[in-house]
């Protein structure tokens, strides 16, 4: 039975963190919904518009594998006060399931008190922002449940190492045969 995982997009995401997200899990087989906080097209921060599968209230209730918030400054925000949001990642890691973050959306999870006393990493410029979490400068971190990593530069290694958590290193070996992605 394959994997399933769900993207939240909110205006203002980091679109290469949402497309390599998206485009690695699916060729790892892993069944991705994107779902979006708003309804209709969902602009980037430079405004790319992609068009969600699903509307947060769809699916807020599904059980995922893994949750995966891509960053964003002004994405970052409106997930961090989402009530929709804060509690599907909340039931998520109480019932023992996975959430990624990527870039600015690492802070979501400290300032509700999701990754306490976690290793996290973020962007450089929200590190001020954690306060409940262990930072470090690794690119890619896997804490427990979550994984973490720092920025759109970073989205295939994060991208990878989500499909080892899910399905394992032979099968991220297997995918990265044809993206070619430096580990």
């Amino acid at each position: 039975m394959s994997k399933k995982a769900v993207i939240i997009l909110a205006p203002g995401y980091e679109e290469l963190e949402a497309v390599a997200v998206v485009d690695i899990l699916r060729r790892a087989g892993i069944e991705i919904k994107i779902a979006a906080v708003e309804n209709g097209p969902v602009p980037s921060a430079r405004d790319v518009k992609i068009v969600p599968d699903v509307s947060l209230d769809e699916i807020k209730d599904e059980k995922f594998d893994l949750i995966i918030l891509p960053g964003g400054l002004d994405s970052t925000e409106t997930l961090a006060k989402d009530q929709r949001v804060v509690g599907m990642l909340k039931n998520q890691l109480d019932e023992g399931r996975m959430v990624g973050a990527i870039c600015a959306a690492p802070t979501v999870l400290d300032r509700h008190g999701l990754s306490e006393g976690r290793q996290i990493t973020c962007h450089p410029v929200c590190r001020e922002a954690v306060r409940q979490s262990h930072l470090s400068d690794d690119r890619v971190v896997s804490d427990g449940l979550l994984v973490t990593s720092q920025a759109p530069g970073t989205a295939l290694e994060f991208a990878l190492r989500l499909v080892e958590r899910l399905e394992g290193t032979e099968k991220m070996n297997e995918v990265n045969k044809g993206v070619l992605a430096r580990l």
